[in-house]
């Protein structure tokens, strides 16, 4: 794809949201501070010397139009600080392995902002060189994913953007309770459509003949908390794979929620659950283990926000890959456990008291998930990014990061 000619001066831009417009939660928390949303996919040339020739200068280095024209836009606006949500930092040149970091430390002098995603499955070597700051979920995610093979050098709590919107909406909302189990999907298109069969699949369809055991054994009705992004993949219907895998596995009875509405149609006062264009604010699955007797998945980052939210969950691990382990060891995680043992866990969670259960998982759950009404997620990410350009550096900046708010 060729660049695109834009007759006009490069705006001057401090904050950049590097594929801003992809999350809306991202967006707003950062309004405040008026960011720039860049789209590197737009390959925009600037009629305007200074671009033209960085532009060139960029070129003969990497051999790319595209990095050549983000390098060149980022530098002549003058951009100090970078933010991006994890996922949206790409390998660009996969025979190198560079990402769009990996350029930004080389050729640029700014503060790189990633916001965590989601779980990351990574188990590989401690990386060589670090740069810039990912904003994670916990202090758990702090303490363990430097080990992880990541990059960042530096890891900050700030809490899950989605979910603590997700927190402050459903106030608002009459959520009925459901009798049953709540399944969390992570069936994938071509990680799942095989061949090869992936030792995580092969570890979540053993998950799945359990709770379709246990179903069968307790009574309980299942319903599945499906994926909200699924779309037509060479002429396949993502989404329609996705509901007859669980089909087969739990029969016509099982339950769908509508991934298409803001709440999944199911809460009661029907006027909030509205079509939502984007997949970022439909939120069918944190309804749906909202309602639920106890959520049960293999992986993923539905079970963390659920957790969080102090509902019981079940995540069970049946590979021997410790990737696929639940953060926090307790009673709401399982690494090869047998069927019985599994049911007896089930028969646990669900018969224990409300309050023993927030009892016993108080601890882990802010661990996990930090949340902190007063002092919320899209709260502490803007604080960041804002002392990150009044401050001389990244450790100055993170370490005011809650001496302001006590002040």
């Amino acid at each position: 794809m060729l660049p695109s000619v834009v007759v006009r001066k490069v705006p001057r831009a401090p904050l950049v949201l590097f594929r801003g417009h992809k999350n809306p939660h991202l967006a707003s928390a950062l309004k405040p501070l008026d960011p720039v949303m860049y789209d590197p996919k737009q390959r925009l040339i600037f009629l305007e010397f200074q671009f033209i020739w960085r532009f060139v200068f960029f070129w003969a280095r990497t051999r790319s139009l595209q990095i050549a024209a983000v390098l060149a836009f980022l530098k002549v606006a003058e951009t100090d600080v970078i933010c991006m949500m994890e996922n949206t930092d790409k390998l660009v040149n996969v025979a190198k392995s560079l990402r769009w970091s990996d350029y930004f430390r080389q050729f640029l002098s700014v503060q790189m902002v990633k916001v965590q995603h989601g779980q990351d499955l990574r188990r590989s070597g401690v990386a060589k060189t670090r740069y810039g700051i990912l904003a994670v979920w916990g202090a758990s995610t702090a303490r363990t994913f430097p080990s992880f093979g990541r990059s960042e050098e530096y890891f900050v709590v700030t809490g899950p953007l989605q979910d603590a919107h997700y927190r402050e909406l459903r106030s608002g909302l009459k959520t009925p309770k459901r009798r049953g189990l709540c399944v969390v999907s992570t069936v994938k298109d071509t990680e799942w459509w095989g061949p090869p069969v992936t030792v995580r699949r092969r570890g979540y369809d053993a998950l799945i003949s359990y709770i379709a055991r246990y179903s069968s054994d307790s009574g309980l009705p299942v319903s599945v908390a499906l994926t909200v992004d699924r779309t037509i993949q060479n002429g396949e219907d993502q989404a329609k794979l996705e509901r007859d895998y669980f089909v087969t596995r739990f029969g016509n009875e099982c339950f769908f929620p509508d991934t298409s509405r803001s709440f999944g149609g199911l809460v009661a006062n029907e006027e909030n659950d509205v079509l939502a264009e984007s997949n970022k604010m439909r939120f069918s699955s944190y309804v749906l283990s909202d309602a639920c007797e106890l959520t049960i998945g293999a992986t993923g980052s539905t079970l963390w926000e659920s957790f969080g939210r102090g509902n019981r969950v079940l995540a069970v691990n049946l590979t021997d890959d410790p990737a696929f382990d639940f953060p926090i060891a307790g009673p709401w995680a399982m690494r090869q456990p047998t069927y019985e043992s599994f049911s007896a866990r089930c028969d646990e969670l669900r018969n224990m008291s409300e309050e023993d259960y927030l009892r016993l998982s108080a601890t882990a759950r802010r661990d996990l998930i930090h949340y902190d009404e007063y002092d919320r997620p899209a709260a502490r990410l803007l604080r960041l990014v804002r002392l990150l350009h009044e401050s001389e550096s990244a450790k100055t900046a993170i370490k005011a990061l809650d001496t302001i708010k006590s002040a």
